[in-house]
């Protein structure tokens, strides 16, 4: 960057800043006497080198002759990236580079000659080495040879965007990938290729958003997000350093969890109507619930694909399994990772028909509201001012529970929060008997994790107990039955409580075991024998 200054004296005075610190960088400072001309490039020649030093000329790449020039041209993109980092969250916007002022100057085409981009990271490394996300955009990439050596210069580099380029062909990741690179993007945790013809490509191939992500997954397998979707990352221990074999420590609640809260008893009472309902119709007919939603009504959905790290969720064989989730997560909608404003508007749903047609869409379900113990919720009441009016009464639900895939019968968990207002006398909703219309519903759907964070060690064994209704350890299977003795000779339950208690731990026996000091104050004195 060059000042021009109206007397020397100034200029004297500013050399003494020469070698000091400011933002991070040592300031260089050099007083030129002579004007400095800057001269269009020549683009029938390339002579840019890319090294630490740089090449170009007085003001030129291409015409770079002499140190002297190489010292000019690496100044100017020094300030260039001076301009584009932002040091708070370790980021480095390169997109768009040839519509840049200083790239402009310097007579170079980023989208023709690679050298460019191999020059600006060598020196953005020496700048910034600690980097953690860079945005490649638009730059009209058709190969990433030009930045085969990002994982080099940025070894912690955790979040790149290529969006809106030109590559074609999925084998271009290589270059940066565990495929093709000795150097890798090994902690890569977010990837952007949207507006690429690689995606409709492999989109629009049979199985494609599954076959899309696989591949991508085989090359960057530590990725959780890939084009602002949440994806669930191959982990490996190698590469990420945990030993996988490894248990997290477990997670203990400074107080006894409660299976539901409800502010008052008459929220309560609607909330015990309107769940029931709710997934009835969700399940049985959903054309069903247009009465339901109210006109102006939203639905968002959100998808976490990552794994669930829970005692249970370990030995869980629905927990396990490698479910597609791709059904959802072209929908979903997390506002902690969309980062795109027409992606934001694209995923929610708005008004009454949207509402229904996106909930339409997705795939058909059984929940199984009739075992209670698999469900909890929290409900309180929010009132809205009104201008002119007293203020509505709202009522918030959060419902959590599991339900069923009828097509493929995978299991899943989900949230559910509903903003639900009074039915007007004479509305739709009222007309089916509704005591209220939902104005919100925000559903997020996650792997299989169970009901045992809610539910009470007594759920299902208190009610066998008071109905009389014992267990038989006949017809369980002999691993079962072995289980079963041995749980009784450690806690001295009855074999009735025994099977029970069990049974509410998913014959999870380790956890059965490990949970049974923190409940056995709370058991009757005839749960022994």
């Amino acid at each position: 960057m060059y000042v021009t200054l109206p007397y020397r004296d100034i200029a004297q005075d500013l050399l003494k800043l020469n070698g000091i610190w400011f933002s991070g960088n040592k300031l260089s400072l050099q007083l030129r006497t002579h004007p400095v001309k800057f001269r269009p490039g020549d683009n029938s020649r390339n002579s840019y080198g890319g090294g630490e030093s740089g090449a170009g000329g007085s003001g030129s790449i291409n015409n770079a002759s002499s140190s002297g020039d190489s010292v000019v041209i690496k100044d100017r993109l020094m300030s260039l990236l001076q301009t584009r980092v932002n040091m708070q969250s370790n980021s480095l916007d390169l997109s768009s580079l040839s519509q840049d002022s200083i790239i402009i100057a310097l007579g170079a085409d980023p989208s023709r000659d690679g050298k460019i981009f191999k020059a600006i990271l060598v020196i953005a490394a020496q700048m910034y080495p600690n980097l953690e996300t860079i945005n490649l955009a638009d730059n009209g990439f058709h190969s990433l040879k030009p930045i085969a050596d990002i994982g080099a210069h940025f070894p912690n580099l955790k979040n790149l965007s290529l969006m809106n380029n030109r590559i074609a062909d999925i084998r271009e990741l290589d270059c940066v990938s565990s495929i093709g690179s000795t150097v890798p993007l090994s902690h890569l945790s977010e990837l952007i290729l949207i507006g690429n013809p690689i995606c409709d490509i492999e989109l629009q191939q049979p199985n494609g958003a599954a076959n899309y992500l696989e591949k991508v997954q085989k090359r960057f397998p530590t990725i959780s997000m890939l084009d602002t979707n949440p994806v669930a990352p191959i982990l490996h221990a190698e590469q990420t350093g945990l030993d996988s074999n490894r248990n997290p420590l477990p997670k203990e609640l400074p107080f006894s969890a409660v299976h539901v809260f409800a502010e008052n008893s008459g929220i309560s009472d609607l909330v015990n109507g309107f769940v029931p309902g709710f997934f009835s119709l969700y399940d049985g007919n959903r054309a069903g619930l247009a009465d339901i939603y109210s006109p102006a009504a939203q639905f968002s959905l959100m998808v976490d694909s990552t794994q669930p790290t829970s005692a249970f969720a370990r030995s869980s064989a629905d927990s396990q399994k490698h479910i597609d989730l791709s059904a959802y997560i072209r929908n979903s909608r997390n506002l902690t990772r969309i980062k795109s404003h027409q992606k934001r508007i694209s995923t929610l749903a708005s008004g009454h028909m949207a509402v229904m047609q996106a909930i339409t869409e997705l795939p058909t379900t059984h929940h199984p509201v009739d075992e209670a113990q698999k469900f909890s919720f929290d409900a309180w009441e929010v009132q809205v001012p009104s201008s002119g009016s007293p203020p509505q009464v709202l009522a918030m639900v959060v419902v959590h529970g599991e339900f069923l895939e009828t097509l493929t019968q995978n299991k899943l968990s989900f949230d559910r929060t509903f903003v639900l207002a009074p039915s007007s006398p004479g509305s739709a909703a009222a007309s089916v008997g509704s005591p209220c219309i939902i104005a919100n519903d925000m559903l997020t759907i996650r792997r299989y994790n169970g009901f045992h964070s809610w539910a009470s060690p007594l759920d299902g064994i208190a009610t066998s107990a008071s109905t009389g209704s014992g267990s038989s350890s006949s017809g369980l299977a002999p691993e079962q039955q072995e289980m079963a003795r041995a749980l009784q000779e450690q806690t001295g339950l009855t074999v009735d409580w025994t099977l029970k208690y069990l049974e509410n731990y998913g014959w999870n026996y380790q956890l059965a075991i490990s949970e049974f000091p923190k409940v056995r104050a709370s058991l009757p004195s005839e749960a022994f024998q």
